[in-house]
């Protein structure tokens, strides 16, 4: 390429270049150890330190090659490495199987029923959480400090903090003192759901209660930060840290500098570098993954392929990651050529490009309008393909018009035992309402509400149908709803009726056909009704004919009574209705109709934008 002899002048005058290499350089000691590895003394205790290594960077694979090479029976450590190992690849049952072969033989310890812990899929329930720790009372293992924290950070990973802080509390009954890590699952569930302040509150608490927060603390805290934009707040933090008896890491760092990047500032996130090597904290290859990532986002494209070809002379181990990066942005920016000719230097070079190289290509051959060429790459057996993948295809067939085409792909996807997901189905019933087909629209959206109802979906399907006017289909989807056991909720029941205010279907002329959709919306809200047995403004799981549902918050005997009773009102106005099918009303008749008929406070009925959120609770 034109641009290779000229790299190494532009690299001194260059500082992001410069601070690039810089980084690649500092690597040599932070690389993980190489495949194949072995112990150089062979003792249970090196093993599990190289097994350890491997597992932190995810090498599950080399953890249980070194695992069935033991030359000397295993110990519960070298089980417990290997437990935590296979709960973190995903492999759940392997995990219980390999706790199974050790407590079947040394017997468990407190660690391993904490690695075992992590192999459940979801944050467990308190009937659940409290069996497990009465099996391991039954076989002699009292839950530790590690186990608890481990149960909270699922717990509010799940967004669960109430129970979290529950924990908590039962840590404290046990004799069990909450440590630092404890704190920092909190925080972390705070940040996740966007409560910065409250995080930041939970730090100062810390401090003050002589529980000071460590650096993975302020790690959790800077990744909150990131999340919502407040960089100055993150800077403080960084700067104050030396004050506060912490020192930040290559993490820390690393968290800063992707959230820089992602928002642009990628001045900014190269001038982190300066700063880490000032401070003495090492490079890793997340670090390079990023500054890498910074300048494709920065359109230099062709250093960073001339990157790529100098990798072995400047003795960086590139991976997959990297060519996927730079692919994503080619992509992007339209130069669908390039990203094919990368996807063949991968294969060339033996770096074996993975599930997301060939969707990168997927989506490039999509944007070029190049859709056979894309069908045949993702026909391939050899590949084991995501929904991500024919999610790709999917969506540039729906865009290009081709619908037939498109549900061949779905159906090819269904036959290689891929699910679709939400986004899959949203796809094909928008396809299908295009063309006027919305009785496949809704087959599809009862074959894929078999097990439980996507909320999405049905205000989806009924968007269509209500804009179509086409009333018909509407009722045979309640009835068929119904037949098949799905419930609405007062949610959904809100959304429907909005739709129809939006359209203009509450005028005299179209009201009577509205009027039959809501009688039969009616019916399943007296269903739940039965099944509340009365009781309002809950928010439970129920069954109904062996199928899950999702009740929001509703008040279904009241809201029913309410609405037949709005009925006829309309029915009885002679005039005075608007386009979006409300009565035409004062200021002061809206006040005395709310006080008088939905029992609620003067306070309340005269501040609207109160009465609006009073009335409109978000779902759960």
């Amino acid at each position: 390429m034109p641009f290779r002899p000229s790299l190494p002048r532009r690299c001194p005058f260059d500082r992001k270049l410069t601070s690039f290499l810089s980084a690649v350089a500092s690597l040599a000691d932070t690389r993980s150890p190489p495949a194949g590895a072995v112990p150089a003394v062979l003792t249970p205790t090196a093993y599990n330190a190289l097994m350890s290594a491997y597992s932190r960077a995810g090498r599950h694979d080399e953890v249980l090659r070194l695992f069935r090479s033991l030359p000397f029976p295993p110990t519960a450590p070298l089980f417990t490495t290997l437990i935590s190992s296979l709960a973190a690849s995903g492999s759940k049952s392997a995990a219980l199987d390999a706790f199974s072969l050790l407590a079947s033989g040394l017997g468990p310890t407190t660690s391993a029923f904490t690695a075992l812990l992590k192999s459940i899929d979801a944050a467990p329930s308190e009937s659940v959480y409290r069996a497990f720790f009465g099996t391991m009372a039954a076989m002699g293992c009292v839950p530790d400090a590690a186990t608890y924290n481990c149960l909270v950070w699922m717990l509010c990973d799940s967004q669960r903090l109430d129970e979290a802080w529950g924990v908590l509390d039962i840590m404290l009954e046990e004799g069990v003192c909450p440590t630092v890590r404890s704190y920092t699952a909190i925080l972390h569930g705070y940040c996740k759901q966007g409560r910065v302040l409250e995080a930041e509150r939970l730090v100062d608490t810390m401090i003050k209660v002589g529980c000071a927060p460590d650096v993975i603390s302020y790690s959790v805290l800077i990744q909150g930060l990131c999340r919502v934009g407040e960089f100055g707040k993150v800077e403080r933090i960084l700067g104050e840290s030396e004050v506060k008896g912490w020192t930040p890491n290559a993490v820390t760092y690393n968290i800063y500098m992707s959230a820089l990047c992602r928002m642009g500032f990628l001045d900014e996130a190269f001038r982190q570098v300066d700063v880490m090597r000032s401070r003495g904290v090492p490079m890793t290859v997340e670090t390079v993954n990023i500054l890498f990532d910074c300048l494709c986002r920065d359109l230099r494209f062709s250093e960073a392929v001339s990157l790529l070809e100098y990798s072995e002379e400047l003795d960086w181990n590139v991976d997959v990651f990297c060519y996927n990066t730079l692919m994503s942005r080619l992509c992007d920016a339209g130069d669908f050529a390039r990203v094919l000719k990368l996807l063949v230097d991968l294969v060339k070079k033996g770096i074996g490009p993975d599930m997301f190289s060939f969707t990168i290509a997927i989506r490039s051959l999509c944007r070029a309008g190049k859709f056979k060429v894309a069908k045949c790459l993702l026909d391939n057996k050899g590949i084991e393909y995501d929904a991500v993948a024919f999610n790709t295809l999917i969506h540039g067939l729906c865009m290009a018009g081709d619908l037939h085409e498109m549900l061949q792909i779905y159906m090819d996807m269904t036959s290689r035992n891929v699910s679709p997901n939400n986004f899959t189905i949203g796809m094909v019933i928008d396809s299908f309402c295009k063309k006027q087909e919305f009785g496949a629209a809704i087959e599809v959206f009862l074959e894929y509400s078999e097990g439980c109802l996507v909320p999405d979906h049905f205000i989806r399907l009924n968007s269509w149908l209500v804009k179509a006017k086409r009333w018909e289909y509407v009722l045979t989807l309640l009835r068929a709803m119904r037949s098949k056991g799905l419930v609405l909720d007062v949610c959904l029941f809100n959304s429907l009726v909005r739709m129809f205010c939006w359209e203009g279907h509450g005028k005299r002329e179209t009201f009577y056909e509205v009027s039959l959709i809501l009688d039969s919306m009616l019916e399943c809200l007296q269903q739940i009704a039965q099944l509340s047995s009365n009781t309002l403004n809950y928010s439970t799981f129920t069954r109904l004919g062996g199928t899950k549902l999702w009740l929001g918050y509703h008040e279904p005997l009241y809201v029913a009574q309410r609405f037949k009773q709005s009925k006829q009102d309309y029915r009885d106005e002679p005039k005075g209705f608007s386009g979006r099918g409300r009565p035409k009303l004062t200021w002061d008749e809206s006040v005395k109709r709310d006080l008088k008929e939905w029992n609620i406070s003067k306070d309340l009925a005269m501040g609207r934008s109160a009465w609006r959120l009073a009335i409109n609770v978000p779902e759960p």
